[in-house]
Parts: structure tokens; sequence; C-alpha cells
């Protein structure tokens, strides 16, 4: 008998019979058993929805929850696309384009005299401490040692030079070694 449906003519009501592959036999199920099947199949499916339906609504609120944040993100996704496009409107309108080219360049110019500006009171106050440290080294050349203690008491205030600290000043790349031998004589 060849594979598939088959009907076997008996004095009994129609019966149908088919021939399905059972690994790694072939099983003949017959019309009762077929009913039989699908009856079990239709109350597995029952059962599954049952418990597919009493779970959900078990969870009713976290699917809820769930929900409106699906829905929330979808509102903002929206918000986002909405300002995106705002953004490339404005960007892809040439005079809001010359604008900030323009906005850009005085930028750069105003950090470029910023630093000038920055540059140049550095450049003072080297030059203010240099004429204060001369002015130390000619006391010291001409004996006047209590203005000469003056002036350097008051350069490592300016200086922040403190006797407790080890590590050698900031400062000492702004003096000659020279320089450094005249003030390491100088009375405290």
């Amino acid at each position: 008998m060849e594979e598939g449906l088959a009907i076997k003519n008996r004095a009994e009501p129609l019966v149908v019979a088919v021939r399905v592959h059972c690994w790694p036999l072939y099983c003949v199920l017959v019309s009762p058993d077929l009913h039989l099947l699908i009856q079990r199949l239709e109350s597995q499916s029952l059962q599954i929805r049952s418990q597919v339906q009493s779970y959900l609504v078990s969870h009713r609120e976290d699917f809820t929850r769930l929900f409106s944040l699906c829905n929330d993100a979808v509102s903002q996704t929206r918000e986002v696309s909405d300002d995106v496009a705002a953004i490339i409107r404005l960007l892809s309108d040439r005079p809001t384009d010359v604008e900030v080219r323009e906005v850009v360049s005085e930028m750069k110019v105003k950090k470029e005299e910023l630093k000038v500006k920055e540059l140049l009171g550095l450049v003072g106050t080297v030059v203010g401490l240099n004429k204060r440290l001369e002015s130390v080294k000619e006391s010291l050349r001409s004996g006047r040692f209590e203005f000469a203690v003056q002036g350097l008491k008051e350069l490592k205030v300016s200086l922040r030079i403190d006797e407790k600290d080890d590590r050698e000043p900031l400062v000492n790349w702004l003096i000659s070694d020279d320089e450094k031998e005249e003030l390491n004589f100088a009375p405290n």
C-alpha cells in the first residue's frame, strides 16, 4: 500500500486510514485515532489558551505599564524626530550657516585676544618680579642688607615660597644659578 490516504471498504462506517511516518516504522492511523488526536490537540490548545489568558490577567498591571512605557517611547521618538528635522532645516538654511561661520570666526579672534592678554599679564608679572629681584640684588651689592632682607621677604610672599616646604620652589626656573647663590647667602 502506498503512503497517503486509503479508504477501506468494509461494512462498518467509512474509515479513513493514513500512513504516518513514525520513526523508525510507519504507523497506520485510522479515523477514530485521528479524531482522538484532534480532540487532544484541541484540548491542549484550550489549556494553553487558558494558561496564557490567566497569565495575562494576573500580570495585567505589568503589561499595562509595559505598554505605557512603549507608548511614551514612541512619543519621545516622534519628538526627537521632530527636533532633528527642525535642526536639519536650520542647518540647511543658508543665512544661518553664514551666521554660524561668522560667530565661529569671531570666537577664534576673541580666544586669540584672550591668550595674548593672559600672556601679557604673565609677562608683566615676571617683569615686576624681576625688577624686585634686581632691586634686592642691588641692595645686597651696595650693603643695604635690611632693605635686601625686606625685599626677599616680599618676594617670598609674592612667589608663595615657604621655608617648611622641602621641594624646590617653582620660581627657581626664573632665577639663574648665580642669582641663586647670591640669594642663599642673604639672611632671613
